[in-house]
């Protein structure tokens, strides 16, 4: 009797941790945290300077980026794709995930995005 009950006790343990294990798994697979917000950038004619930051939230937290500034023409201000903005101001370790809505001018562009970065270099507080 005891045999039995040893062996339905292991197995009931055995199926109730392998979907423990499976969602703990999928948990740490999706190592990644989103941010959404306002990406702006804004170019200075006579200077020759574009501008930009983002500011949104992380899991319920604010987000700052930048402000980050770098030399271009008016030109290439016009050309330039939110892509390369969000690589200019958010560097390596953070990339555009999407762009929802966008805005642009000769002096200006304004775009809601959402953006990802590893979860093991935080992003809250930023």
């Amino acid at each position: 009797m005891e045999k039995k009950y040893l062996s339905r006790a292991i197995l009931f343990a055995v199926l109730l941790f392998i979907p423990v294990m499976i969602m703990t798994g999928a948990a740490y697979a999706d190592s990644e945290l989103t941010a959404v917000g306002t990406l702006s950038a804004t170019f200075d004619s006579q200077q020759g300077k574009v501008t930009a930051m983002f500011v949104g939230y992380c899991e319920g937290q604010p987000v700052i980026i930048g402000p980050a500034t770098w030399t271009s023409t008016s030109q290439e201000f016009s050309a330039a794709a939110i892509e390369k903005i969000c690589d200019k101001l958010l560097g390596s370790d953070q990339s555009l995930k999407k762009v929802t809505r966008t805005t642009a001018s000769d002096k200006g562009i304004i775009a809601e995005i959402v953006i990802k970065k590893p979860s093991e270099s935080i992003m809250v507080g930023r």
